[in-house]
């Protein structure tokens, strides 16, 4: 393969392409993201550069060290702290800035690294206990389009010269499916989550005169062909029209999960309002920035998420964005099955492997034994993605520890590269230091 050498974006110049200025796609054996120089690159990311993270009160005199300035809220902490992580992700070899991260800090003064914008029209993470029914917006309707107008006119009008800008990503693993949006005992967050209502529900019982009841209908009408008497026999309802269903709200707050139909109905209607929601939201960046790749949401994997939006989402976005968590076995199995849905590239936008310290006792992912084996899982994970022909990044989750100590993180943790005072791992940066110094070696040893 000869000497590595890379351009200024961290592309490698082993393998060149046409340059426009600008990230974007190529297929050539395989898929690659191509920097704005024209070269190659595949995307190892990190995430979670919070800078709450440090400036607790166990670990502040730790990082004030580390960073060597006296005051973590003074206005010299925002650049030591990029200064900290830009030669750290030197030093391990991330190349780029995952989505979740501060880029406040990270871009301060002008980006070093390749990143992904966020940007969230609709706010229904997976993770979060404060999702409201309200907060399922109806995405056919004219109020929703101008909310993607205003916020892309914000974000993207300042962003869409940048190079170093990759593309946008938005909501990460939306609650879209029945399994997504059901009642669950443990969160991420700790406490059990209350289930959620969803979009096929929330505007199924909308009033008539809203775009979402009215694109509802239209959907079942012709699932139903017009017949509503079918319709009746699914939903022991007595409307005598299409039109009656329309008028009437709040007829159907929950959804029988042992009625197949229903469930059909609802996974129809679901894609009709994903479609929707992509057009719209697309739309509205386009207007703004026609230099820059729609990545879309961060899909749920380790759902059924993405086997069900999967054939419309891919229809607008560049790049197919997940979350998976798990052994290569695992994540191997599901990517056999979605590359065979569309012809795009995958990022997986955040997974890890934990481990159990003192004040991590309940991290989230597959937990090793200890850091040697935590160590080799990543590897088998890294070089099978990576050698993927489909595949063109992996983020890592994350960049030190976050345990019970702060606040949010009780009752579950993320692990680190580094623990929470920054010391690393050093059974794992090592391992990590040794990928990256071989990524386009592994990537071009294409298995199928």
């Amino acid at each position: 393969m000869g000497q590595n050498i890379f351009d200024r974006f961290g592309g490698w110049t082993g393998k060149t392409f046409t340059p426009t200025g600008f990230f974007r796609l190529e297929k050539d054996e395989r898929w690659w993201l191509v920097t704005p120089e024209g070269n190659s690159f595949i995307s190892f990311g990190v995430n979670h550069l919070s800078p709450d993270f440090f400036r607790q009160s166990f670990n502040s005199e730790s990082w004030k060290s580390k960073l060597e300035i006296n005051d973590l809220y003074g206005l010299e902490f925002k650049p030591a702290l990029q200064k900290w992580f830009l030669r750290t992700c030197e030093n391990l070899g991330f190349n780029t800035v995952g989505v979740h991260n501060d880029l406040s800090v990270i871009n301060h003064e002008g980006a070093r690294l390749p990143y992904i914008q966020n940007i969230e029209f609709v706010v229904i993470p997976h993770y979060s206990n404060e999702v409201k029914e309200s907060d399922f917006i109806d995405v056919f309707s004219s109020g929703f389009a101008s909310h993607c107008d205003s916020l892309a006119s914000e974000i993207s009008a300042q962003v869409k010269n940048d190079p170093f800008l990759i593309g946008y990503a938005m909501t990460d693993c939306p609650l879209l499916t029945e399994e997504d949006c059901r009642e669950r005992p443990d969160t991420i967050g700790g406490a059990p989550r209350e289930s959620r209502i969803g979009w096929p529900r929330r505007l199924r019982n909308l009033p008539e005169n809203c775009a979402g009841k009215i694109a509802y209908v239209n959907t079942v009408r012709e699932i139903y062909r017009d017949r509503i008497g079918d319709f009746n026999t699914t939903y022991t309802t007595s409307f005598d029209s299409f039109d009656s269903l329309k008028a009437a709200e709040n007829w159907r707050p929950n959804t029988d999960l042992s009625n197949s139909n229903e469930m059909r109905d609802n996974t129809e209607f679901l894609k009709q309002v994903v479609g929707k929601y992509y057009e719209t939201a697309l739309g509205a960046i386009r207007k703004y920035d026609s230099n820059h790749m729609f990545i879309g949401d961060k899909l749920n994997a380790n759902t059924d998420s993405l086997d069900t939006v999967l054939p419309v989402t891919s229809q607008y976005t560049d790049i197919i964005f997940i979350q998976m968590y798990g052994r290569y076995d695992i994540q191997g199995r599901g990517l056999d099955r979605w590359r065979d849905m569309s012809d795009k590239p995958f990022i997986n936008g955040d997974s890890a492997f934990t481990m159990i310290t003192e004040n991590m006792p309940r991290p989230y992912g597959p937990v090793a034994t200890d850091v040697i084996e935590r160590s080799e899982w990543i590897e088998e994970l890294f070089m099978n993605l990576i050698a993927r022909p489909e595949v063109i990044g992996w983020h890592y989750c994350g960049l030190i520890d976050t345990p019970n100590l702060i606040a949010g993180k009780e009752l579950r943790q993320h692990s680190g590269v580094y623990d929470t005072y920054g010391n690393p791992y050093t059974e794992l940066t090592s391992s990590i230091k040794n990928l990256t110094r071989n990524l386009y070696r592994t990537s071009l040893d294409t298995r199928v």
